[in-house]
């Protein structure tokens, strides 16, 4: 698991920890419980981005911090995980009408030779100089 994974869950539950909620585990058992959760979040069909899911993370436990009145799950944490916002999608990029007439008449020259196999390089270079 990753460090920055760790050091999110951690810091979420010592703040879980300082809000003293029915149930929260006795002193001994915090290193125990820390497991549990860490197992809980370990990825298993879901593979965790620092840039992505920190954020997303943060925000788990902040909803955690106000709702919970006993000590949460690690169920209720993740269902307080929200979605991960899509990634921009790159722009089309600009390809040049000269590039694309070249390409159109290239498709137009395989489609003929394959339609037409008389086609002989004369015919190919002459219909390469209409317009």
């Amino acid at each position: 698991m990753a460090d920055w994974l760790k050091a999110e869950i951690v810091t979420g539950l010592q703040k879980l920890l300082a809000l003293r909620l029915p149930g929260t585990p006795a002193e001994d058992m915090v290193i125990g419980t820390a497991e549990v959760w860490l197992e809980a979040v370990r990825p298993s069909c879901r593979q965790w981005d620092e840039r992505l899911d920190a954020a997303r993370i943060r925000a788990a436990f902040n909803a955690l911090f106000r709702q919970a009145d006993r000590w949460p799950a690690p169920k209720q944490f993740l269902d307080n995980l929200a979605a991960r916002r899509p990634i921009k999608a790159l722009s089309a990029p600009v390809y040049p009408a000269d590039k694309a007439k070249d390409n159109l008449w290239r498709i137009r020259v395989m489609i003929n030779s394959t339609v037409n196999t008389k086609t002989t390089a004369q015919e190919i270079a002459r219909q390469k100089r209409k317009p």
